[in-house]
């Protein structure tokens, strides 16, 4: 069956969000004003499922960093205020993009989002599927319990859970949520995450390192949470051992306080010339084949992108053994998992491959087959796309 031309939105390009009449309509709703995983990913994903022909558009925070991306990567948008949960101007730019589209699914990629997803796909009645990705985990201590959360779990067609940890986090966390609905849909990146080797050569002449220097990288927010404090411990005693390991920290800062802490470790005597600070840098995947190595010491990964990035660039990773990463890294083939929080066995984790090109080699290639078999982005839409279809 054809369907109509979906009227049309100020806001919204009618050519833009038209659809292959086959193909979901999904309104997606974001309105976070950050500018990390949560926000990053969706957009990905939202401009891959607009070149398979998918109507399409999202509903962003205005003035947020995810609307600047979308309308500069020319991503179908609308901008609302999301002042508070039932903000009438919201609400009312909500319903005219679900119109605009001929919305055929409503999904939602924050918890807070759910509630204005409700109210689109239908409270009583069900207007549309309505599906909620959980792109990170949620304090263990807290439980919803009370009647709302039960209301929204039994309305919620599909939980996305980007691991097998936040899928884990999230049952525990929201105990009236049935575990069916509950899928597991890892992020996935694209050839545009694989860098330019000739480009990682460049700058790794810019920062001065011959072809000898082993450089160390950590990429990410800088955050106690991605625990570059314990990157640069480790790093003190590497150097005792291995005096031509260099370390780079590339990331913009998210907390002054901590961005300091670590400016002034980077001074202390056994790192002043060894540690790189680059700050936020658009150039990932040309970085990351700067790199002989990459480490992810966080706390706790929800899924851990930046690992998936290095792993398409063919670099072995060193990860703390928590949260999703032990998901993503299998000691020993693909990488080195070390015990979360302890800077003796993140060193050791690391020494071990500075001391050993062949199996920086051998690992960076089957990192390289773990993301070409498991973390493509091709595959995750192909997942997605699945899932649409079977809730409608």
């Amino acid at each position: 069956m054809i369907r109509q031309s979906p009227p049309r939105c100020p806001g919204i390009d009618s050519k833009l969000a038209m659809a292959h009449p086959s193909r979901p309509r999904v309104l997606y709703i974001l309105s976070s004003r950050g500018w990390g995983g949560m926000e990053m990913h969706p957009l990905v994903v939202a401009r891959e499922l607009r070149r398979r022909g998918h109507g399409f558009c999202a509903a962003l925070a205005g003035g947020s960093p995810a609307s600047v991306r979308a309308r500069s990567r020319g991503i179908p948008h609308v901008t609302l205020p999301f002042r508070w949960y039932l903000d009438p101007v919201t609400w009312a730019g909500l319903k005219r993009a679900v119109a605009a589209i001929g919305a055929d699914l409503v999904h939602v990629h924050w918890t807070r989002d759910a509630w204005h997803g409700l109210l689109l796909a239908g409270l009583l009645k069900r207007h549309y599927p309505l599906v909620l990705t959980r792109h990170m985990a949620s304090p263990a201590a807290r439980r919803r319990r009370d009647p709302l959360h039960r209301t929204l779990a039994a309305r919620l067609d599909a939980v996305v859970a980007i691991s097998h940890y936040v899928g884990r986090n999230c049952l525990e966390t929201w105990p009236c949520l049935p575990p069916k609905k509950v899928k597991i849909l890892y992020y996935g990146v694209g050839p545009e995450a694989v860098g330019d080797p000739q480009k990682g050569s460049r700058i790794r002449e810019t920062y001065g390192l011959s072809s000898e220097d082993v450089l160390v990288g950590l990429v990410g927010q800088i955050s106690p949470d991605k625990r570059q404090d314990l990157f640069l411990e480790a790093a003190k005693r590497v150097l005792r051992q291995r005096p031509e390991t260099r370390f780079l920290i590339a990331g913009a800062s998210t907390d002054p306080v901590y961005a300091e802490a670590v400016r002034q470790s980077c001074r202390d005597p056994l790192l002043r010339g060894w540690v790189i600070l680059t700050g936020f840098r658009e150039d990932v995947p040309d970085l990351m084949q700067a790199l002989d190595i990459a480490v992810v010491p966080s706390k706790a990964e929800s899924l851990g992108l930046v690992a998936i990035e290095a792993m398409a660039n063919g670099r072995p990773v060193v990860g703390s053994c928590s949260g999703a990463l032990p998901e993503i890294l299998e000691h020993g083939a693909n990488g080195l998992l070390f015990t979360a929080g302890d800077t003796e066995s993140f060193a050791e984790a690391i020494l071990t491959l500075v001391a050993d090109r062949a199996k920086r080699r051998e690992m960076g290639l089957a990192a390289r087959r773990t993301w070409e078999e498991r973390f493509t982005l091709d595959r995750e839409i192909q997942e997605t796309e699945a899932l649409y279809v079977s809730l409608l």
